[in-house]
């Protein structure tokens, strides 16, 4: 088979490193590249050696392109759906950072898209990939931790981050969907209860912490926590190859009626004391070894080039449990912002339950 010939859409930090690792697959070629502001494209077409006429500050153009095979979606949020359905459209493949969509529309109407073209769409939930999830999905499916009666996730970030998100998204659709997404993997079927609770103390337009309870059709409860309010002052864990000033600190418990899986983000296990600091850095996400990048990144976009190549979809990161993640999210706002209980009947169609308690 001939290279796989990606457009990617979005420059920034997170998408240059996609091109890093894309690079280093030997049935891939990036061969054009998007983004709105012209010195972050023409920097990163200079870093990879990418011509000036394979560059756009419209990824409509890009997508129109009928020598490409695939598009990398990697820019803000809100554009996410309408570029995945602009890609169906043009008959691309598609693999989207996180979240697929800021609306349960827009994710209906993706996967609707993607069974009509018959085209690949993959969500860069990289948790699936990352080797302590992953090993608890094969706990849970193997039985070693017998039935699951309750997960509880927490996913907290730098205060100092939210500067840039504070007035763009809610933060259910940034930090909430990995866990959520994880959630609903290990859960294995749909979510039918959601009850919500969020505040503000920064003074943006979206809150900066919230707190939801999940109830799913088989019975399982689970809760998750997300903050954006981590000090300074924090232990720095995203030191490896993608280097940020600040920490992911994210917990994830499962516990089933014969044993109890966890795992801890930011743990100690690997640590650097410096003038400057402590670090824990993080070390299976996306680290740097000896054949390049390695960790749960590299897995996740190998694993979507295969796909593709296999012409068949993803069982590890299916398209509907993305749609469906985006349909709890969207029930976690609306919970929040209404103070009464969602129920998430099977066609993703919510009903409220004024007084409910929560």
């Amino acid at each position: 088979m001939e290279k796989l010939r990606i457009g990617l859409i979005g420059a920034g930090r997170f998408g240059r490193l996609h091109v890093r690792v894309l690079r280093q697959l030997a049935h891939v070629e990036v061969v054009a590249i998007a983004d709105i502001y012209q010195p972050v494209l023409e920097a990163t077409a200079a870093e990879f050696g990418i011509k000036s006429e394979d560059c756009y500050q419209d990824a409509l153009e890009l997508i129109r392109r009928d020598d490409l095979d695939a598009v990398d979606i990697v820019s803000d949020e809100r554009s996410h759906g309408p570029l995945v359905i602009a890609a169906l459209k043009y008959g691309k493949h598609v693999i989207v950072e996180k979240p697929l969509s800021v609306t349960s529309e827009e994710a209906q109407a993706i996967q609707y898209l993607q069974a009509e073209t018959n085209r690949q769409v993959m969500v860069g939930n990289i948790s699936r990939f990352s080797q302590p999830y992953y090993a608890i999905k094969r706990s849970i499916d193997s039985g070693v931790l017998g039935n699951v009666a309750t997960i509880r996730s927490k996913r907290n970030f730098s205060r100092s981050w939210f500067h840039s998100f504070g007035n763009r998204v809610h933060p259910v659709y940034e930090s909430g969907v990995h866990e959520l997404d994880l959630i609903v993997w290990y859960a294995g079927c749909r979510c039918v209860r959601v009850s919500a609770f969020e505040r503000n103390m920064s003074g943006y337009v979206h809150p900066d912490l919230f707190s939801a309870v999940l109830v799913f059709e088989n019975g399982l409860v689970a809760s998750l926590d997300s903050s954006w309010m981590v000090p300074s002052g924090g232990p720095q864990n995203l030191v490896e190859t993608l280097e940020l000033d600040g920490t992911i600190d994210a917990e994830i418990e499962v516990i089933g009626d014969k044993g109890t899986a966890k795992f801890n983000l930011a743990h100690p296990g690997f640590t650097i004391w410096t003038d400057s600091g402590l670090q824990h850095p993080e070390t299976t996400l996306w680290p740097t070894g000896p054949e390049g990048i390695g960790g749960a990144i590299l897995s996740e976009l190998t694993h979507f080039v295969n796909q593709i190549r296999k012409n068949q979809p993803s069982s590890i990161m299916p398209l509907s449990d993305s749609v469906h993640v985006m349909e709890i999210a969207e029930a976690i706002v609306d919970a929040a912002r209404m103070g009464e209980t969602v129920q998430l009947a099977g066609n993703g169609i919510r009903k409220y339950h004024p007084g409910s308690p929560n």
